[in-house]
């Protein structure tokens, strides 16, 4: 009998999901973008994301299967080991606030008998950052194997962030932030977040006046890929406040290389520039995953071949 996983890569706006076989690997045309729903009701996304798991176990083809796991990478604050979330006053998932995510959907799944007869006996529901599972599929399948140390960072919403030696990850060391998160660092008026984000670069263009169908990045990217001079502000000095950000994290840990992740990081063109101007360390290589959410994948089914199941 094959044995699937169902892995998750959640973000505020959408949910990208594959489904893994025994061996780690994406099944062919499972690979699926969902929205997120992270704005509405506690009860609506818990729906949402039941639904999604149903939505995945039927893109398998095999008569005779079971379902070893789902793995989450989900944005922090978030208690990873108990499944609980902690994410507030950033505009996703609020609504989920001190929520145990893990019980909840355990539980709404295992009434659904359909389901329950599909899944193995060690099932179990896992979570962990989204950044350190970018980290842990790079480490495996991408760039970063040829380091000996990196840091990972992932734009959208918010900065994620990993930091890995040797191939493990650092969380707590007197080189790293806790939990090797950057998110909640003081920068500036605020926080890393509200600067390194979605909304950091919306700011910088409401402060230069532009206005933004839908408030997209996507549309400012391509304002500036097309010569817009006001565009390519924005990125330029958002590549300054990401250099910024990184100087102090640079000095302390020094990581052979950086690597971005997120759907922000694919317009690194556009704010290169900005980072190398005001970076301290030149020597430092700065590199972009074109493969975010699979390596992300990759993680998770790493993750769950070694978590002991949560009953």
């Amino acid at each position: 009998m094959n044995t699937y996983a169902i892995a998750f890569d959640v973000g505020g706006s959408f949910i990208k999901s594959a489904v893994l076989n025994q061996d780690g690997e994406v099944v062919p045309n499972s690979y699926a973008i969902f929205p997120s729903k992270s704005k509405e009701s506690r009860e609506n996304i818990i729906k949402h994301l039941v639904f999604l798991i149903k939505e995945q176990v039927n893109r398998i083809l095999d008569i005779n299967f079971k379902i070893t796991g789902v793995g989450y990478a989900f944005p922090g604050p978030f208690d990873y080991e108990n499944g609980i979330s902690y994410i507030k006053d950033v505009d996703k998932f609020e609504q989920l606030y001190n929520v145990n995510l893990r019980q909840l959907l355990l539980s709404k799944l295992r009434k659904d008998q359909l389901f329950k007869s599909k899944i193995h006996d060690d099932f179990q529901i896992v979570f962990e950052n989204d950044a350190n599972l970018f980290a842990l599929g790079e480490q495996i399948a991408g760039n970063a194997g040829s380091y000996k140390k990196t840091i990972f960072i992932t734009i959208g919403t918010g900065a994620g962030s990993a930091f890995m030696e040797n191939g493990k990850l650092i969380k707590n060391r007197h080189d790293v932030p806790k939990n090797g998160w950057i998110y909640n660092q003081p920068f500036k008026n605020s926080i890393v977040d509200d600067y390194i984000s979605k909304r950091g670069i919306l700011r910088l263009a409401k402060n230069l006046d532009i206005t933004i169908a839908g408030d997209e990045v996507k549309t400012l990217a391509e304002m500036a890929q097309n010569g817009n001079p006001k565009a390519r502000e924005v990125f330029y000095e958002f590549g300054k406040n990401i250099g910024e950000v990184l100087n102090s994290h640079i000095l302390t840990f020094r990581p052979d290389a950086i690597i971005f992740g997120g759907q922000i990081a694919k317009s690194k063109a556009l704010f290169i520039d900005g980072i190398f101007d005001v970076i301290e360390d030149k020597t430092v290589t700065i590199d972009c995953s074109l493969e975010n959410s699979f390596h992300t994948f990759i993680g998770v089914a790493n993750l769950l071949s070694q978590a002991v199941p949560k009953k």
